[in-house]
């Protein structure tokens, strides 16, 4: 059962995170300080076939050599966030998808994955669970390989903790 909710939340995920699919565009304060992992939040709200998604984008700079970013998407479906910490080559890699403005869509496979507990240890770990084929600029593909993937990014469903601080 843990392992469909961890498959389904990363789809979830991989369809808001980044929901534009079409077209991924960041704005150029964002872009100029992730280059450098500078601090930096951002709020963005967009439109995706008659749902409204809220999303904000927090780069909190480097620690323990990984540049730490967390996004926090909100919408009638419910809330997510995303922890991730990214290498000094990804946050590269991120930053020249994000200079490219062009609107012309790439196709990509997506490795989905699902948790798991280790019988021995207790502790979380991910397997391959899968792959789904997406189709959109170079932002959105380089954003959804690295937000997709727990080793990079982790996934929470926030939804329930939204709704116990709105009932107290």
């Amino acid at each position: 059962m843990k392992k469909i909710i961890s498959a389904l939340l990363a789809v979830l995920i991989c369809t808001s995170a980044v929901f534009a699919a079409e077209y991924t565009k960041f704005s150029r304060k964002f872009i100029r300080h992730i280059k450098d992992c500078d601090a930096y939040e951002e709020t963005v709200t967009s439109v995706f076939e008659d749902e409204t998604f809220k999303t904000t984008r927090k780069i909190h700079g480097w620690k323990n050599g990984f540049c730490r970013y967390s996004e926090t998407i909100i919408s009638a479906r419910g809330a997510y966030k995303l922890d991730c910490g990214f290498t000094e080559i990804q946050l590269d890699d991120l930053y020249e998808a994000m200079k490219d403005r062009s609107k012309k869509a790439e196709k990509y496979t997506l490795d989905i994955y699902s948790e798991i507990k280790n019988p021995k240890t207790g502790e979380t770990e991910y397997i391959k669970d899968g792959t789904t084929e997406i189709k959109g600029n170079k932002s959105y593909v380089v954003w959804a390989k690295y937000q997709n993937n727990p080793f990079f990014c982790k996934p929470s469903d926030i939804s329930t903790e939204k709704n116990k601080v709105n009932q107290k």
